[in-house]
């Protein structure tokens, strides 16, 4: 998750850059790989300053128990550790202001930063399309929006990079003024200010405050992208030139009309001075229409032909948890599970209202708990209930906390088809048991308490939860293996690097279940011949046996439910696949050029069996129940096959 890092340090020559005192005679010195203020990435090698957005207490603590090279804090902190590691600094903050200026020597890309309530990352990734497509830019992962992670994002910059496009989060008063000093814009992009964080902001104002301190410390001649359909945005002052874009203001320099949602995707037509253009987005909902609008006026701005921005952005498709319209064993599901707010669930919601569904099928709209809402989240919760009641979906589902009075809303408002749950293990339930293949359901949640996209694993076999904030997890070994303990008790089998040639999978690290083998955990094995994987397994990532030429034999879990991308791929002694009822997901080439693969067992449960998932098995066989998915895939991909009874 964590990108090459450009710049590196002595120990010695750090403490010089911030002033640290640093005693070479109590702590040898040494190369310092990163600089970081976030301890939950520390590794050894890593010099961590304990600046105050994350607690110092904590951050020196897990930054020596992870093994950093050294630890930068106050004295008031460092009084109470005896590991010479822990070097005292007058201040933290100053402290990342000198590595930050120290890392932009000699470097002089421009620079484009995101920030606003909600919308900022789809922005930052549509934008990223446009820039990194054109010229020599830096980006980052979709959540290095912290004061923490623009750290990290400096000393990735170099000399040869033209554009740096940045996102910039917040979570309290003067958190983005803490970077935005340093930033120094070229660009500033606006997108909204919403209710996110109010629980610290207290007001909008207070958020708007803080955001905009990106475009007070903007370079002189820069310029600001501001959404005019937000009244304070459009009604604020600026210091810089405003390009505007708005889908309700036709004053805007950007402008979108006729906005249409289909199951592709969003049509709109652009319409700015330059003329009148028809754009086509992979994103649903109205609310990416203002995302693409940003995206263009960036990309206008850096003269990126009109013609280039709207083919990029019309390719753009978000990762992971965000916005993603997908094909899950057959079932037809939205995942938007990163943020939310109350203005963002109604927009979700207001984009599968406008979707074209089949007759079997209904709009299914599934949502919870809106956290960080402060003392307004009751009235918020229910206001939003009041707005949902004026959609045509056919059931709701409120999960966890507030959204009870969500629910209650909307019951008042009429003749509605919802429930609330508040029992996790009671909602996946209530998902496996009452949605079928021919509805749309749309998960939108945030991260925290209501966190769907564990929901979407648990039902689905999938792996949303790798996404959220601060769950790389750990590496632990045990034999000659290794797991990876992330959040809620999950654990990956992360690589195998025995000799065995039938070793024995534990279906257990620590206490914790093992619920997934990772991507590429035995890859280019080619020693083992037998593979018993634990029942408990539920999802086998890509390329996890990629090339494992001795292969002959697998016996797969029996809570199997979702096959990764290439995860058998040229097992070239592969012979027979019994795969268990529940499975529901083969993706993409997972079997491909299997070439002694003569027969291979496929349940009524799949529902989704990717492309070429069994190219160049030439003696394959697929055994399935009559009329089921398995069958017609056969039937379409010319492979022969056999159909049994469905409890077979």
């Amino acid at each position: 998750m964590l990108g090459k890092f450009y710049r590196e340090f002595k120990i010695s020559t750090l403490s010089q850059i911030i002033g640290a005192k640093y005693n070479k005679r109590v702590l040898k010195d040494g190369v310092i790989k990163r600089v970081l203020t976030q301890s939950v990435y520390a590794r050894p090698g890593d010099a961590i300053i304990a600046a105050r957005w994350y607690n110092p207490q904590k951050t020196i603590e897990e930054a020596l128990k992870k093994g950093a090279s050294v630890v930068f804090c106050e004295a008031k902190y460092a009084n109470a550790y005896s590991d010479n590691r822990v070097v005292v600094v007058d201040n933290p903050m100053d402290c990342v202001e000198r590595v930050e200026k120290y890392c932009e020597q000699g470097c002089n890309a421009k620079r484009i930063t995101i920030t606003g309530s909600i919308g900022k990352t789809t922005t930052t990734g549509l934008i990223n399309s446009v820039i990194s497509n054109t010229f020599n830019t830096l980006t980052h992962h979709s959540m290095s929006n912290s004061h923490g992670a623009i750290l990290r994002n400096f000393q990735q910059l170099t000399p040869e990079h033209e554009y740096w496009v940045q996102e910039v989060g917040g979570v309290q008063p003067g958190y983005i003024e803490s970077s935005a000093y340093m930033l120094h814009s070229d660009v500033v992009v606006l997108t909204n200010i919403g209710t996110s964080h109010l629980d610290k902001y207290m007001t909008r104002q207070g958020i708007f405050k803080d955001k905009s301190s990106l475009e007070r410390y903007a370079k002189f001649g820069g310029i600001v992208v501001v959404n005019y359909d937000d009244p304070i945005l459009k009604n604020a002052e600026y210091y810089h030139k405003v390009v505007s874009y708005a889908m309700n203001d036709a004053t805007a320099d950007y402008h979108a009309e006729n906005v249409r949602i289909t199951r592709e995707g969003t049509l709109f037509e652009l319409v700015c001075k330059e003329g009148r253009y028809d754009v086509a987005l992979k994103l649903f909902g109205k609310y990416n229409v203002y995302n693409a609008l940003a995206a263009i006026a960036v990309g206008r701005w850096a003269n990126v032909p009109m013609e280039k921005i709207i083919e990029l952005v019309g390719q753009y498709a978000p990762d992971g948890m965000r916005q993603n319209m997908l094909n899950v064993g057959g079932n037809q599901i939205m995942v938007d599970c990163f943020n939310a707010e109350p203005t963002s669930v109604l927009g979700s919601a207001q984009t599968l209202a406008s979707m074209q569904i089949g007759d079997k099928g209904r709009k299914i709209f599934i949502t919870g708990h809106i956290d960080k809402l402060g003392d307004n989240s009751v009235k918020m919760h229910t206001d939003l209930g009041y707005e949902l009641a004026k959609l045509d979906i056919d059931m709701f589902v409120f999960y966890a906390g507030d959204s009870e009075y969500t629910y209650k809303a909307l019951m008042e408002s009429g003749d509605k088809c919802a429930m609330f749950i508040d029992s996790r293990e009671e909602l996946d339930d209530w998902i496996r048991n009452n949605v079928t293949r021919d509805d749309v359901t749309f998960y939108k949640s945030g991260q925290f308490r209501a966190a769907l996209a564990k929901t979407v694993d648990h039902v689905y076999g999938t792996r949303f939860q790798n996404e959220q904030q601060f769950n790389e997890g750990e590496v632990k070994k045990q034999d000659e293996f290794s797991f990876r303990l992330r959040q809620d008790d999950i654990v990956e089998l992360e690589k195998y690097e025995g000799t065995a040639a039938n070793p024995e999978m534990p279906g257990l690290y620590n206490g914790c279940t093992v619920l997934r083998i990772a991507n590429r955990a035995f890859s280019k094995n080619d020693l083992i011949e037998s593979a018993i994987l634990p029942d408990s397994v539920e999802n086998i990532g890509q390329e996890a046996f990629y090339c494992c030429t001795a292969l002959k034999e697998v016996k797969l879990p029996s809570h199997l439910k979702y096959i990764c991308r290439s995860a058998f791929n040229f097992c070239k002694n592969l012979e027979k696949v019994t795969l268990p009822e529940g499975t529901r997901h083969i993706e993409f080439r997972a079997f491909r050029d299997c070439k002694a693969l003569r027969e291979v067992f496929i349940p009524e449960t799949v529902g989704f069996i990717g492309e070429e998932a069994f190219y160049g098995c030439n003696k394959i066989k697929i055994i399935c129940a009559k009329g089921s998915y398995a069958e017609q895939y056969a039937k379409d991909h010319h492979i022969k096959f056999e159909t049994c009874e469905a409890d077979q």
